[in-house]
C-alpha cells in the first residue's frame, strides 16, 4: 500500500457553493483564458501550455480564434482530476 493520503474529491455542490453571490457574476459558467488565468491565479501562458499538454481535456471549445472554457469542468479537473 503507498503511504500517499488518500485524495478527497471535491463535489457537485461544493465546486457550485466556491460560485455564489459576487463570484457567479466575476466568473460566470462559461469563460475566455484570461478568466480562467485570473479564477486560478496562473498566467495566460501556463493556461495555454496546459492546454498544449491535454490537461484540460472535456473542459473547453474552440470557436474560431477563442478558447471557451466550462468554469466548473475546470475546477474539477484541477482539483479531482489525475496527478500531473
Amino acid at each position: 500500500m503507498s503511504n500517499q493520503p488518500r485524495k478527497t474529491l471535491l463535489t457537485k455542490a461544493e465546486v457550485q457553493a466556491a460560485f455564489c453571490g459576487e463570484w457567479t457574476l466575476r466568473f460566470p459558467p462559461i469563460l475566455g483564458t484570461d478568466l480562467v488565468a485570473e479564477m486560478l491565479g496562473l498566467s495566460k501562458s501556463t493556461i495555454y501550455d496546459w492546454l498544449q499538454k491535454g490537461r484540460f481535456e472535456g473542459a473547453f471549445r474552440k470557436r474560431g480564434k477563442h478558447m471557451l472554457f466550462w468554469r466548473d469542468k475546470v475546477i474539477e479537473i484541477i482539483f479531482n482530476g489525475k496527478d500531473w
